[in-house]
């Protein structure tokens, strides 16, 4: 910036001062909107200035006329970005004209492209489509590949808007396809989020949530901060989908955060409205409006009229579940209307679901019926499995409340089915319920009962009950956070600081920046002449490559412990086969497929709760103790006074040095062994002791089972560094000790005791 300011000094001409101005507002955009404005109109004034002169030539006219249409569309995003939409679609209908009779076939295409993100904003699909379309030509014809992933990813977004995901899913992977010919890292990762929305709206969450974690993995590394708060709230999503309410909440707040910071009003204002139904599932009716109210009033400010649907369609539920009948009729019928003027199938389906729900409270089975099923045509005309499962279980528990035995359980088979295949728990657990109840009535009792055990079994995986307390808890906790932070000094400092070094970090990128960036999941906004705009910053340098280490240990861990306790667990379950202890072979096989699905999910995190970083240690304790014949026994105890489920430790922290008590303490020992992990709380630190009875570290050279793993001097030595690079960033000392005893070994594992709000 200090180098643009001595060029608007010493310029001594027109087009290099305006032109030092636009690359100025190119800086800035995203961290100062408000500057941002006063720099573009002040290229305007300049711009205009210079063409009432008179006596201009050609080619100078020519510049003068697209740096004035430059400045234009970027005013327009300082518009976008604060919802001032009608504002924002004025100033680039006026860009474009400039271009087109500028000849400047790019800057035209790229104000249409603009154009019809403005009108995605305000629900106006069908000219939305047309300016996507228009600017999609003009790319082709100039050659313009990014620009036209970028177009064609927006066209997919039309179309997974309209319900058509079949369109939509093959003009996603027409853009994937061309960003990874032209090695496109932004743009890969801007496809594989919205195809993995699409899997999601599919009813296919385990797809979904593998892309999306990889978005996340790409945005983190890149710095890609808007980017990163979409994909985040989407992956909340995808876990308050099923039922998995503690981990959606912390991807909505860090979604929130991320947003707040770059103040994104649409964004807080979705991931308010998620936080609310959130905490709803949960039963917390008065934290949920607090939120809803929240969303509502950003909502209206932007002039988002999808988001108003949508939100009008939360209160209205949540004041019929608080009793106020006429308010929750008057929000649920406001809901319907604005969804159908928007004329989007999935708002529209879900505004109708919502009158259903409140008619069947009221007893009004009929009317309850009707827009059930209007639901159920439109969720399966846009290909929504979940939805549709849903629309089903409903009809269904309606007709049996009717006495319609018969049809209600056809209805709920076909649920079941649907919620099995697409892997819906939530949805079992709701048709089974029905089947339930409805075969009991015809007397069907041997099915009846296996509609029973299965919903049981559901309900318990689910654990609702305890979910809702850690819910209510973590939200609680991360209210009061916020507040203290807010009001303290340490707050204002650390906010400074931090716009100190984003605006560092945005200029030591600058060159590094092409100006074809895309504009989030919704679409791509681009800037005048140049390219894609994404108004986000970028994180730090030195965290980048602090997270990336930690990362790559982590891997480095997880592959150095996989394949040989894998080899031996499968060598265990095959031969559990070969005994026919099939009740043996199947319980092993089900903790070893846990066990693995929790290290894999795990790796990809820093941290994980304590809590879930146990469960996997307990999974791994348990076929080590069946594999070697109960041959030990082991404890773990935690103090109560540490929340295991906000407690943060690194995963896989203590593997190793339980790993080393089994097969170099445990093994070598005569008669059966212990093992015993204590956690606890000290001085701010989290200690943990891994201490066994076994032959000890200084026992004579004797060698371990035939099956044991090899030395994990590798394992240990990677955990001293990931505890030692932990500690330095906490800012206090972080590893671990041996302490050799009478009988055995005790190991004490020390880090910064972190609390995740």
């Amino acid at each position: 910036m200090d180098s643009l300011r001595g060029v608007l000094v010493k310029a001594r001409n027109d087009t290099t001062r305006i032109g030092a101005l636009i690359a100025m507002s190119e800086h800035i955009y995203a961290t100062d909107p408000d500057t941002n404005a006063v720099i573009c109109r002040e290229a305007i004034r300049q711009a205009d200035e210079a063409l009432g002169r008179g006596g201009v030539n050609g080619q100078v006219r020519s510049a003068l006329l697209r740096q004035k249409a430059t400045a234009i569309n970027n005013l327009a995003v300082t518009h976008f970005i604060y919802g001032e939409l009608d504002s924002a679609l004025a100033c680039f209908r006026r860009a474009r004209s400039i271009h087109r009779a500028n000849g400047a076939i790019v800057g035209e295409a790229d104000a249409w492209n603009n154009e019809g993100m403005v009108h995605e904003a305000r629900g106006d699909h069908a000219q939305q489509r047309r300016c996507l379309t228009e600017a999609l030509k003009v790319y082709e014809r100039a050659g313009d590949q990014q620009r036209m992933a970028a177009a064609l990813n927006n066209i997919g977004q039309y179309h997974t808007a309209r319900g058509l995901m079949d369109s939509a899913l093959f003009y996603m992977e027409r853009s994937l396809a061309i960003y990874r010919a032209i090695k496109d890292e932004r743009g890969i990762a801007h496809a594989l989020l919205n195809i993995g929305m699409n899997h999601r709206d599919r009813g296919r969450p385990a797809e979904a949530l593998e892309l999306l974690l990889s978005s996340e993995t790409a945005y983190a590394r890149l710095g890609e901060r808007e980017a990163l708060a979409t994909c985040r709230n989407n992956i909340a999503t995808i876990y308050a989908d099923q039922g998995l309410p503690g981990q959606a909440l912390r991807y909505y707040h860090q979604a929130l955060d991320l947003n707040t910071a770059m103040g994104d009003r649409i964004g807080q204002a979705d991931n308010h409205m998620n936080l609310g139904s959130t905490l709803e599932a949960q039963g917390e009716l008065d934290m949920a409006l607090q939120e809803f109210q929240k969303s509502l009033d950003l909502y209206l400010s932007t002039g988002d009229r999808r988001g108003e649907a949508l939100v009008r369609g939360h209160l209205g539920n949540l004041w019929k579940n608080k009793g106020d009948r006429p308010r929750a009729l008057l929000e649920l019928r406001h809901s319907l209307a604005l969804s159908k003027e928007l004329d989007s199938p999935r708002e529209l389906a879900t505004a109708l679901y919502k009158l259903g729900h409140y008619f069947e409270a009221e007893g009004q089975t009929d009317s309850a019926l009707y827009y059930y099923q209007a639901t159920l045509q439109l969720d399966q005309s846009i290909e929504d499995r979940e939805g549709e499962s849903f629309a089903l279980y409903s009809i269904a528990k309606t007709k049996l409340k009717q006495g319609r035995t018969k049809e209600a359980i056809t209805l709920a088979d076909q649920a079941l089915s649907i919620a099995q295949q697409s892997g819906y728990p939530v949805n079992i657990l709701r048709a089974t319920e029905v089947l339930h109840e409805g075969l009991a009535r015809q007397g069907s009792w041997s099915r009846a009962l296996e509609m029973l055990e299965l919903h049981q079994q559901m309900k318990d995986s689910l654990n609702n009950a305890e979910n809702a307390k850690k819910t209510v808890r973590l939200q609680m906790r991360y209210d009061f956070d916020r507040k203290q932070l807010a009001d303290s000094i340490a707050h204002a400092t650390a906010m400074a600081e931090l716009e100190s070094e984003r605006q560092i970090a945005i200029l030591e990128g600058e060159q590094a920046r092409n100006r074809s960036w895309a504009f989030g999941i919704g679409g791509v906004l681009l800037l005048g002449g140049g390219g894609m705009i994404y108004r986000i910053d970028r994180k730090r340098r030195r965290e980048r490559f602090e997270r990336d280490a930690a990362l790559l240990q982590m891997k480095a861990l997880r592959n150095q412990m996989n394949p040989h306790f894998i080899f031996n667990a499968l060598n265990s379950i095959n031969h559990y086969v070969q005994e026919n202890e099939r009740d043996l072979a199947s319980g092993f096989l089900t903790k070893f497929a846990r066990l693995m699905r929790l290290v894999l999910e795990n790796s990809r995190r820093e941290e994980v709760p304590l809590t879930q970083d146990l469960e996997a240690l307990r999974l791994y304790m348990d076929l080590e103790q069946a594999r070697m014949n109960n041959k030990f026994d082991y404890s773990i105890h935690v103090d109560p006074a540490i929340d295991q489920e906000t407690a943060q430790v690194p995963p896989l922290v203590l593997q190793p040095f339980m790993e080393n008590a089994i097969w170099h303490g445990i093994s070598r020992k005569e008669g059966k062994g212990n093992i015993a992990l204590t956690v606890r709380q000290e001085a701010g630190q989290l200690i943990m002791t891994v201490e066994d009875n076994g032959v000890g570290r200084r026992a004579p050279d004797q060698p371990p089972l035939t099956d044991a793993p090899p030395k994990t001097s590798l394992g240990t030595t990677i955990t001293k560094d990931r505890l030692a690079m932990l500690g330095q960033q906490r800012g206090m000392e972080s590893g671990f000790r041996f302490v050799d005893l009478v009988q055995g070994t005790r190991v004490e594992v020390f880090m910064p005791l972190v609390i995740e709000a």
